[in-house]
C-alpha cells in the first residue's frame, strides 16, 4: 500500500484571491501544518505567488512576514481545469507537502514530489526543528 494520498484537501484556498502584477499571486488560509522542501510551515494565512522569468520558483510567505521559502518548479497541465484557485497537498507518513499551486485562470505549476524524496524532507526537518 503506498503511502502517499493526494490529500482530500484539494484545498480550494478558503478566501483566495488572485493579483495580477505578473506574477501568479494567491492568498490562502492552510488549516494544517504542511512541508515546503526541508521547511515545515505552519497553519496560517499564506501568500503564494510565482516569480522568476518562466514562473518556475513558487515564493510561499506567511501572512505575518515570519516565514517564507523558495522552491522550484515545473508547468503542470491538468485534465481539468478549475475555476477557483487552489493549492494542492499530498499527505505522506501524517505529513502534508505543497504539491501544486493553480491559480485562478494562470498556469499551474507542479513540485516535483516522489516518496523518496518525501521520506529525505522528513528526515531533513527532524535533524534541523
Amino acid at each position: 500500500v503506498s503511502r502517499v494520498i493526494v490529500a482530500a484537501a484539494l484545498m480550494t484556498a478558503a478566501g483566495s484571491t488572485m493579483a495580477r502584477a505578473g506574477d501568479a499571486t494567491l492568498v490562502a488560509r492552510v488549516p494544517f501544518d504542511f512541508i515546503v522542501g526541508d521547511t515545515r510551515l505552519p497553519a496560517g494565512s499564506y501568500t503564494v505567488r510565482t516569480v522568476g522569468d518562466e514562473n518556475d520558483v513558487l515564493w510561499i510567505e506567511s501572512a505575518d512576514g515570519k516565514r517564507r521559502v523558495t522552491t522550484q518548479t515545473i508547468a503542470y497541465s491538468p485534465r481539468e481545469t478549475s475555476e477557483t484557485a487552489q493549492l494542492v497537498f499530498e499527505k505522506f507518513d501524517d505529513q502534508y507537502f505543497l504539491s501544486r499551486i493553480a491559480p485562478d485562470g494562470g498556469e499551474a505549476r507542479e513540485i516535483i514530489l516522489t516518496p523518496a524524496r518525501m521520506e529525505r524532507e522528513i528526515q531533513a526537518i527532524a535533524l534541523n526543528p
